[in-house]
């Protein structure tokens, strides 16, 4: 993941197009007319070893010594053989941008294909030059006058960027996106993505002041899914992100092995998108749609919708699509429905959905839409015209235009029919309001723009305080785990499993282990009343094993076993059963348990999987030996706090049947979340942890209680979103008064404690930090600086208990934001007033110091008003080079905390 030198990509000041000919089928001859006909203002040069003199009348060179100039952008379409020589010619002479047009490099070719692809990797590495493609469309930036592209039309200009992974459904968006008249800052694909990836781009494009939202195309992830994670994360908390995620992938190569206990890989990136805060949009249909409510709405005040139509049926359509998709029918004033009732006909319906009468003409119309406009319970209007006599398309369009245009609030259009509803599509698309064909369209576009704000709700809700809880004896499930592993081992017993959970605090069934069917019967004898045996052997001590139906296929199980005679005979006939498949080392012994009936227990299935792409797992949703499990299977990334643990809960089928059944909802919820909490940080303590599966987790009026259990180990996984960094904590004392405090990397749960931090901060102290008077920070902005990406910034806070004895108090913070090439790191540092000199300035800066250091960012920076004696003091202390910036009339303060490795480095440096 690194933006450095994508500018040259998207702002060349000079261009040169190898394999540039007059032919019509030359790709570097249309990808060169494409650059004239864009009006590209910079310097273009053509390049051809057949050594014509010009090309569609742009110079030509036979290559790249004889060029005048090295150009900022090569662009390459030359046949596959000679790809990587152009490569490494340009390398050596510093060209540091190359955008590979040509075809027949894809991973989809042959394995000489995919040879010469790697040996393009490997000539541009020794220099540094950044590959966009191969087998990409190219790019198109209105704002830079550039269309370096095999494309068929140029794009209009926009706020919208797309970015996609195949070129052919990219030409059709283009060609969509002209009819509509609707325009984009950004166009491209990037093909196999040798080296620019697309978590650069959007890194790129979220910085981009042009850019006011992202459209993704994706078949696969390619790369590391942290950095996929990360970046879309970050771009998604200022932009609006939508994603059309393609689910089959033919190539055998690359068709992904599921992760265990996942029938469907789609849901593991349902929940990675869900989890950055995207929208994803299921359909090219949808994602066309969704390209025309994001280049014509207005900012979202809200999500009730109300309609109006010249007919009930349409609004029909709208209503049941709209509730189908969790959406929110507007409630209108009183004073509105009494407006409606003076304007309408006696037989119009006046409540929402609005029902102005197959009689409506374009002023009721447009009348209407106003009002509802209006209304303070109302966020948005859809108008639904079918054509009539009285109230004809292109009319009834240019009155509720009219409208449309004077109201912050937005306003869709759907025009149904064809032959009379083109000309107001078109009259809504030159005035730049969103329109559909169809109701049910134009509702799921607007649910677009919902659910990214929902998503965004869940990922800033505030976490409840942690709980201080019994630390779990971390030192002995690494030893379990290692037990394990030095015997050879890729699973954990039966009983190892019981002990792991037990130290983490999940209750588990009390559990007995026997050797022998003798053993089994005395176990029963000593437990009393009805017991359940399970014979564990090599196969079921692996977590997920289900047959085609997606029950367990291990069952090895006797039931509601009551008398002695009963466990014998069943032990009997499960040891026979067992031997006749294993051989004796391959069996385990038995379990017994005493049977959990009679309570009205909800059977759960709870665990730990590992994905090939986004790595470890949690899973949820309904258990029991012999329910479909698969048919329940929610997925979310940890780590998890509280707020996401509930949100997983509650998207189940588990708490549907809670909240029928639950005399204790919440107390059931709160459970639930609890567990997942634990699993997430046993996930986060043991990268080994491979799967675990619980099931069942029984629920009932007692509690949670584990019944049957099983895990399996692996190499270290590692987590797409980055833990919390809990080993970045230490203890201090302070200066002046010797109290004792914390040291740590800020959290969500801080927010509550921040936001007081805030407040106790003079308004000198605020106007230093912030360079101007501001007012107090909103919820949004609080869960920006506590909920952080610590891939991405990190912040250190120095938390005490409080005087009183209530709870924790923030006294100061330093922040440290890194850009996406981990060259450079903004520092700020803000101490509470009334706790100058008790030396948190020191602390806390030179902690930011150690990390950026330990992390390799070359440069530490900062800026501070003139007037900030102090901070400038406590700046040279600590070893900053000090300089004045009189453009900007600030002081700036810079220290190099690593020494630069490559040229491309060192050029930041200096900027």
């Amino acid at each position: 993941m690194s933006t450095r030198y994508l500018k040259r990509f998207f702002k060349p000041r000079s261009i040169a197009v190898f394999g540039a000919s007059e032919r019509e089928d030359s790709m570097g001859g249309i990808v060169l007319r494409n650059l004239l006909d864009s009006g590209y203002e910079g310097t273009l040069m053509a390049v051809n070893s057949k050594g014509y003199d010009r090309v569609n009348g742009v110079a030509c060179y036979v290559g790249v010594a004889e060029l005048p100039e090295m150009p900022d952008l090569a662009i390459i379409c030359s046949p596959p053989d000679a790809v990587a020589g152009i490569v490494r010619k340009l390398g050596a002479n510093m060209v540091k941008a190359a955008l590979i047009l040509t075809g027949g490099l894809s991973l989809h070719q042959s394995s000489h294909a995919r040879a010469l692809r790697e040996e393009v990797r490997e000539a541009a590495k020794p220099y540094g030059i950044r590959i966009l493609g191969p087998d990409c469309m190219g790019m198109l930036v209105p704002g830079s006058k550039l269309n370096a592209s095999y494309s068929h039309v140029n794009i209009l200009k926009g706020k919208v960027a797309y970015v996609g992974q195949s070129g052919l459904l990219g030409t059709a968006m283009i060609d969509w996106a002209n009819g509509q008249e609707i325009g984009f800052s950004h166009f491209l694909t990037l093909g196999d993505g040798v080296d620019v990836d697309l978590p650069s781009i959007i890194d790129y494009l979220a910085r981009d002041p042009w850019t006011h939202a992202i459209l993704l195309q994706m078949d696969r992830v390619i790369g590391d899914a942290r950095s996929f994670v990360s970046a879309i994360r970050s771009a998604s908390r200022n932009k609006l992100v939508l994603v059309l995620k393609s689910n089959i992938i033919q190539d055998a190569e690359h068709r992904l092995e599921l992760a265990p206990g996942i029938a469907d890989p789609d849901l593991v990136y349902d929940a990675a998108l869900r989890r950055a805060g995207v929208v994803r949009v299921e359909t090219a249909d949808e994602l066309f749609n969704a390209l025309e409510t994001l280049s014509r709405m207005k900012p979202m005040r809200g999500e009730r919708l109300a309609l109006v139509c010249n007919g009930m049926g349409p609004n029909a359509l709208a209503t049941d699509r709209l509730l189908r998709k969790g959406g929110q029918l507007a409630r209108l004033t009183e004073e509105t429905e009494q407006q409606l009732l003076e304007l309408l006909p006696p037989e119009a319906r006046i409540q929402n959905p609005v029902d102005l009468n197959a009689d409506a003409d374009p002023q009721r119309f447009a009348e209407v839409t106003r009002l509802l406009t209006k209304d303070p319970n109302v966020d948005a209007v859809l108008v639904i015209h079918a054509p009539t006599r009285l109230a004809a398309s292109v009319d009834t369009a240019e009155e509720v235009i009219k409208i449309a245009r004077k109201t912050p609030r937005n306003v869709l259009t759907c025009w149904m029919g064809r032959f009379s509803a083109i000309a107001a599509r078109n009259a809504c698309n030159s005035a730049g309001i969103a329109t559909f064909l169809t109701p049910e369209e134009a509702v799921n576009a607007f649910m677009h723009m919902v659910d990214y704000h929902r998503n965004q709700q869940v990922m800033r809700q505030t976490p409840a305080p942690i709980q201080q809880q019994n630390t779990p004896n971390r030192r002995r499930v690494g030893e379990l785990i290692t037990a394990a592993k030095e015997v050879g081992r890729d699973y954990l017993h039966h009983s190892e499993v019981s002990e792991l959970l037990n130290l983490y605090e999940i209750p588990t069934a009390n559990t007995r282990y026997a050797e022998d069917i003798a053993g089994v019967v005395e176990c029963a004898r000593q437990m009393g009343g009805s017991v359940a045996v399970k014979a564990l052997h090599s196969s079921n001590v692996y977590p997920f094993s289900y047959d085609d139906s997606a029950h367990q296929r291990w069952h090895d199980l006797a039931l509601d076993l009551y008398s002695i005679n009963e466990v014998r005979h069943a032990t009997t006939k499960l040891a026979y059963r067992v031997g006749e498949l294993y051989a004796s080392d391959q069996m385990f012994g038995f379990a017994v348990q005493q049977m959990k009936r009679g309570f009205q227990s909800l059977q759960i299935n709870v665990g730990i999987t590992r994905d090939k792409v986004f790595g470890p797992l949690l899973v949820f949703g309904v258990g029991g030996y012999t329910v479909d499990v698969l048919a329940d299977r929610n997925i979310m990334l940890p780590p998890l706090n509280l707020a996401l643990a509930r949100e997983m809960v509650k998207r189940s089928r588990v708490y549907r049947i809670i909240a029928e059944n639950s005399y204790q909802v919440e107390r059931d919820v709160d459970q639930l979340s609890e567990l997942l909490l634990r699993l997430s940080d046993l996930l986060v303590d043991l990268p080994e942890l491979s799967t675990l599966e619980i099931n069942p987790l029984l629920l009932n009026k007692r509690g949670l209680l584990a019944v049957d259990y099983s895990a399996s180990v692996a190499e270290p996984g590692r987590l797409a979103i980055s833990p919390y960094p809990e080993h970045l904590t230490e203890q201090i004392l302070l200066k002046r008064s010797g109290r004792p405090a914390t040291l740590r990397a800020i959290r969500g749960e801080d927010e509550p404690a921040h936001l007081e931090f805030y407040n106790r901060l003079s308004p000198e102290s605020i106007r230093l930090r912030y360079f101007y008077s501001r007012g107090v920070p909103t919820h949004d902005e609080l869960a920006n600086w506590t909920q952080i990406d610590y891939d991405r910034e990190m912040a250190f806070i120095v938390s005490a208990p409080r005087l009183d004895g209530k709870g924790c108090e923030t006294l100061g913070v330093a922040r440290a934001v890194t850009d996406a090439d981990n060259v450079r790191a903004e520092f700020s540092v803000v101490i509470r007033d009334d706790l100058q000199g008790e030396g948190l300035g020191v602390i806390l800066m030179r902690k930011i110091i150690d990390y950026c250091r330990s992390r390799g960012t070359l440069e530490l920076s900062g800026s501070t008003l003139t007037t900030n004696k102090g901070m400038q003091a406590l700046a040279r202390r600590l070893g900053f080079r000090i300089s004045y910036n009189a453009e900007e009339e600030v002081v700036e303060m810079k220290m190099l905390l690593n020494e630069p490795a490559e040229d491309w480095q060192i050029y930041r440096l200096q900027q």
